[in-house]
């Protein structure tokens, strides 16, 4: 068994601060089967760990729209020639920097393609938005929406479904709001990459699974962490908030008495851990 965690970084101090908790994560749970794949600019790849795969890969631009929205590189990276070697691997976890493991990962073997929680799809005329687009594509919709930002499953499953992701939110980026950006929490061009992956993984998957347990669990939890292998850093500046951490708001505090069983003591130890040896 082989697996993956594949995520993209720009040469910016936050994303390399968060990567450095993932990569952490990684080492501190002593995973024997797991890779840490890090495709980025080459700016940025100069300061990661060379125990890490690392994959130099130029920021997305075509279309130019594509400039302006970053988010679809942490798709596109999987689905050029660059990253044809992944197709090895079994199990590819698709992920942001700004994630974390715990121990719970090293059991962590879904029978089904698994996504986190996701929070995009709010009203009548998003969902039929999203059908309209993929009835144009001829592709199927199964009525399955709200998938989260990381996706877990067969490795060649994964980069088809980013492949398929990157062609639709290139045509959502150019042609549904070349007038506007739309209007968060309705139809609206900040949450184009998960529309475009909504519609790729209704069409690929037969069957999938929306764990917001396993995936995407917020770093800010007092649950325990043997549920919940993947975490993930949402908008909060409870403890854990990777904005509070950034901002240097957690340098002061000890790991003594942490308990590490729990969500967010784990993180602040793994991140205040990350800064002895990762730095941005």
């Amino acid at each position: 068994m082989r697996r993956a965690i594949v995520v993209f970084v720009e040469n910016k101090s936050h994303l390399l601060l968060q990567l450095g908790c993932l990569y952490t994560s990684l080492k501190y749970i002593q995973s024997n089967d797991t890779d840490l794949v890090v495709f980025g600019t080459k700016e940025a790849l100069e300061k990661v760990p060379d125990d890490c795969i690392k994959i130099e890969c130029e920021l997305a631009k075509d279309p130019p729209e594509f400039l302006h929205y970053r988010f679809i590189n942490s798709i596109s990276c999987l689905a050029g020639e660059q990253a044809d070697f992944l197709d090895d691997y079994d199990y590819i976890l698709r992920s942001d920097a700004d994630t974390f493991l715990t121990p719970a990962w090293n059991s962590f073997y879904p029978a089904l393609y698994t996504v986190g929680q996701g929070g995009y799809v709010n009203d009548e005329k998003t969902r039929s938005n999203l059908k309209r687009i993929s009835s144009q594509f001829h592709l199927r919709h199964q009525g399955l929406h709200n998938l989260g930002s990381t996706h877990y499953g067969n490795a060649r499953l994964v980069r088809e479904v980013c492949k398929l992701a990157t062609t639709i939110t290139a045509h959502i980026l150019t042609e549904e709001f070349k007038n506007g950006e739309g209007q968060w929490p309705s139809w609206y061009l900040g949450v184009a990459t998960m529309y475009g992956c909504e519609i790729a993984v209704n069409h690929f998957v037969d069957q999938f699974s929306i764990d917001s347990k396993r995936l995407d669990y917020g770093s800010a939890s007092p649950e325990s962490i043997d549920d919940h292998p993947h975490i993930h850093c949402w908008h909060t500046d409870h403890m854990f908030s990777k904005f509070q951490f950034e901002a240097g708001n957690y340098d002061h505090l000890s790991t003594d008495n942490l308990n590490l069983n729990t969500i967010r003591d784990y993180c602040l130890f793994i991140a205040l851990k990350s800064k002895q040896f990762f730095h941005s």
